[in-house]
């Protein structure tokens, strides 16, 4: 993971003593995959991070359940095999397999963090150090939308919450941004549309590494998932989690909270001494076993094939997560370019529908001034009248002559 680093292995080195020509410690760690979002997988990273540098030199070896469907299982930049039904299958592969979840396997070279009282939970301060906000920067898929609220949409959510998210991003001026099941985003899409508030969804597939930099760089965050409530918390404390308890009261007084909140960066003194604690055990364990016999594996050729095969899949891994993240941000950028000609289409609209009334005003205009200037050169015009009343007199007496005269004819024949 490029943006899970140390930055106290690079202070402190050398605090580490030298291996004195100690045997590379093989250490397998086990990804968690049962979760909603990659926030365990996330962290067990970075805790195997820290067990690298404290106990170096080791050799990470990275491991999933072999019934694990999650998508984060093809993450490009490890190389990650399946657990086995079977762990004593591992036992000349790792000199430790360490893993949350694992506190019932009675295999000797298991360690469970959980014995030394260190939670997936707990251990999410770890993040905190290793995913720093200048290496996770470059890994958003939507650098548009960094200070945005990012509502995470894992059920059907109320109107209420879309009716304080979309007033709160309006007094805010700050965009909204979705995650979660694609037809959870639309229903609660429609729902913001209701309150006159516009949402971007991200895309359903995002790495670990891509939904860090998403949480890490959100300008607050509204979730029911109490895991990214607690690694939000763990970056900036930017976060409301939501439950069916809230009413719009609450929950107006959380998000303005949420949205002053800083987190306290203080190092965590229990969380380094728990960390500490599993490295020691981690070693100890590992130590114990190095007397045993090592399968030919380890010999000079099958560890150089290895090498070049980690190597080429490095390569393609890179590849491959650079061309994915080329992708997300070209996605972002054509949706920012189509919301700019959208703007700018409504704004020639506008000017189109003034353009259309003020001609519309100045041809009324014209026509009453063309009438004044016909009354004042010309009088007012006079009607006709509906009947000429001397024409029909006239009329009349024409017919009745024509009638005496043709009496006085018959009158006169007899």
């Amino acid at each position: 993971m490029n943006s899970i680093e140390s930055t106290t292995a690079k202070n402190d080195t050398a605090a580490n003593p030298p291996s004195n020509g100690r045997e590379t410690l093989n250490i397998g760690i086990v990804l968690p995959t049962q979760e909603r979002h990659p926030v365990g997988w996330l962290t067990t990273r970075a805790l195997g991070t820290e067990i690298e540098w404290r106990n170096a030199p080791v050799e990470l070896q990275w491991f999933v359940p072999r019934t694990a469907t999650s998508q984060w299982t093809d993450d490009a930049s490890l190389n990650i095999s399946r657990l086995p039904e079977n762990l004593e299958e591992l036992e000349d592969d790792v000199d430790v397999l360490v893993g949350f979840e694992l506190a019932e396997t009675t295999s000797e070279f298991v360690v469970d963090p959980t014995s030394v009282d260190l939670t997936l939970h707990d251990a999410t301060g770890l993040l905190r150090r290793y995913l720093l906000p200048d290496l996770s920067d470059s890994t958003h898929p939507a650098p548009t939308l960094k200070e945005s609220i990012v509502v995470d949409i894992d059920d059907d959510m109320s109107d209420m919450v879309a009716a304080e998210v979309a007033r709160h991003a309006r007094s805010r001026e700050l965009p909204v941004t979705l995650i979660g099941p694609s037809d959870h985003q639309t229903r609660f899409a429609t729902k913001l549309k209701h309150y006159k508030q516009t949402s971007t969804a991200l895309n359903n597939d995002l790495d670990p590494e891509e939904f860090g930099a998403v949480a890490q760089h959100a300008a607050l965050i509204v979730t029911s998932d109490p895991a990214l409530h607690q690694m939000a918390k763990t970056f900036h404390g930017r976060s409301v989690l939501v439950d069916d308890n809230l009413d719009n009261k609450e929950l107006q007084r959380a998000l303005w909270s949420a949205a002053s909140n800083i987190a306290v960066l203080e190092p965590d003194g229990a969380l380094e001494e728990r960390v500490t604690r599993l490295a020691e055990v981690v070693e100890q364990t590992a130590l114990l076993r190095l007397n045993r016999t090592i399968s030919a594996r380890s010999a000079s050729q099958e560890r150089e094939r290895g090498e070049q095969s980690q190597k080429l899949h490095e390569q393609q891994s890179t590849h491959w997560r650079q061309q994915r993240r080329q992708a997300h941000q070209l996605i972002d950028a054509l949706r920012q370019e189509l919301l700019q000609l959208q703007k700018e289409l409504d704004i020639a609209r506008d000017d189109a529908d003034n353009t259309r009334q003020a001609l519309r005003a100045q041809h009324n205009r014209l026509n009453e001034l063309e009438t004044e200037i016909a009354r004042q050169d010309q009088g007012p015009a006079r009607l006709q009248r509906s009947v000429d009343w001397h024409s029909v007199a006239a009329q009349l007496e024409r017919d009745v002559l024509k009638v005496l005269r043709w009496l006085r004819n018959q009158l006169g024949r007899g």
